[in-house]
């Protein structure tokens, strides 16, 4: 039986061994509404066909939660992935990623959520079934997968301001392999809680990557660093532009047509810290990961005309982002931010030639502050549904931001988030981001929704003469 559908027979069972009178349910749930346009929108995803368009499409999340007392809680999820005409064409992907029957993984079912929640004891915590898993950090892991979670807080049990939590998550595979197979992400936290909301955690996370997971990352990580202007010219000041072009068009590939990366098995370790803190109106936000590990790797050497390879692999990276905020009393928040991750100068031939990688692996990271290439915005609700390195680049990160988030009334919001990005390898610039996005809330069951992002790519694409990427999202969340 596959492991989601065992967690909703589990979830059954334990609502069925539970007397009807003694627990209470509720009904929840969202529906949310988007139509999306843009320009040259392509060149994010490839994948989509007549992306700048404009369509709409439509979400719907319905959720049943049950509780006896204080010390059970179970939820059930549903989710429809994005409803629209493209959904199923043949040839496209959703910009968003969000899980449909094109999308990477095998989970094409409904269920988001089937999670049981025991509470032994005011301090004790046990999760188990597919829930929201966030692993150590959200720049590092955050998807709803399913999961076992041990949260123990020994601040009233021992009158020590110190939390632990464990977790042990199932990632989904790949859509073109063996679902069978799985692969194990583990996380292990210790938190000190200053306040509620300020604290600081030590984390140690380890990643078994043993059913492929890491092949389609690796490939997407080739496949993106190849729009870059500097790794094409490398390529053909080295082989000239007629094999460098052959070695593009191999790279390029799924596995499945004779593509670069088959198969991978790896161990891949992080260790970092995360914390928030306040000093008045000043709120400070700091997070550090170190990366190591290693793991082999089969596919196509497209460098070698296509030969098949076999290549043992060592990966060391590395993450930080820190962000300061200031407080306007109950009305805004302006600040600044820095985000780096790790790169290669070559990510393509470090990947398969010289059996080390720089580059930061981040497994389902999330990041709405920086928004680095439109990520979060109105959306940031909706399932990502995909593996990416950190910032989907493998030349690596150097990020300068702003965050200004102003919220006047109780029912108006709006937040602009400016940004220049750089490689971390080199001095040569990305481009300059900056999203936009205002929210009306009519009342507590619906909301409107508006973004407007905007890209100046610099020297990020090759062999596009292009000056800038937009996008265009607006809709309605109807809540109940």
């Amino acid at each position: 039986m596959p492991f989601k559908w065992g967690v909703l027979v589990l979830f059954l069972i334990v609502l069925l061994t539970v007397k009807v009178h003694a627990f209470s349910a509720t009904s929840t749930g969202v529906v949310s509404l988007r139509y999306q346009t843009g320009r040259n929108l392509s060149l994010l995803n490839p994948g989509i066909k007549y992306p700048d368009a404009g369509f709409a499409a439509a979400y719907l999340m319905p959720q049943v939660d049950v509780e006896q007392g204080e010390w059970f809680h179970a939820a059930l999820g549903l989710y429809s992935g994005e409803l629209s005409p493209r959904t199923f064409s043949q040839n496209s992907l959703t910009l968003y990623g969000v899980e449909n029957v094109n999308d990477y993984f095998n989970d094409t079912s409904f269920i988001r959520k089937a999670f049981v929640n025991f509470s032994p004891s005011e301090s004790t915590n046990i999760y188990a079934g597919e829930r929201e898993s966030v692993g150590g950090s959200r720049l590092l892991f955050d998807n709803y997968q399913p999961s076992v979670t041990f949260d123990y807080d020994m601040t009233d049990a021992m009158d020590v301001p110190l939390s632990f939590e464990f977790n042990a998550v199932k990632v989904e595979p790949y859509k073109l392999y063996d679902p069978s197979r799985t692969s194990m992400f583990y996380d292990a936290e210790l938190s000190y809680n200053f306040s509620l909301f300020e604290y600081v955690t030590v984390f140690y996370s380890n990643f078994e990557d043993t059913d492929n997971t890491l092949a389609p990352l690796l490939n997407n990580t080739i496949y993106s660093t190849l729009f870059n202007r500097t790794e094409y010219n490398a390529l053909v000041s080295r082989y000239g532009r007629i094999r460098a072009d052959r070695i593009i068009a191999c790279l390029q590939q799924e596995y499945a047509s004779g593509g670069p990366i088959h198969s991978s098995v790896s161990n891949i370790n992080w260790t970092g810290i995360t914390g928030d803190r306040y000093f008045g109106p000043f709120e400070v936000n700091m997070t550090g990961i170190l990366e190591n590990g290693s793991g082999s790797i089969n596919g196509n050497n497209c460098f070698d005309y296509a030969r098949p390879f076999s290549r043992h692999y060592n990966t060391y990276g590395y993450l930080a982002d820190a962000k300061l905020k200031y407080h306007v009393k109950d009305k805004a928040t302006i600040g600044v931010f820095f985000n780096l991750s790790s790169g290669d100068k070559t990510p393509a031939q470090a990947i398969i030639k010289q059996g080390t990688l720089n580059s930061f692996i981040a497994i389902f990271p999330y990041n709405t502050e920086s928004s680095l290439f439109f990520n979060g915005g109105i959306n940031q609700n909706l399932n990502t549904g995909s593996i990416s390195m950190a910032g989907r680049r493998g030349l690596g990160d150097v990020a300068y931001g702003g965050i200004i988030d102003v919220y006047p009334v109780k029912s108006i919001e709006f937040t602009l988030t400016p940004v220049m990005i750089y490689p971390e390898i080199t001095d040569k610039a990305y481009g300059f981001e900056t999203d936009f996005t205002f929210t009306y809330i009519a009342n507590r069951y619906l909301s409107l929704p508006f973004e407007v992002d905007y890209f100046n790519p610099g020297d990020f694409f090759q062999g596009y003469d292009i000056s800038d990427i937009y996008q265009i999202l607006f809709g309605a969340d109807i809540r109940w």
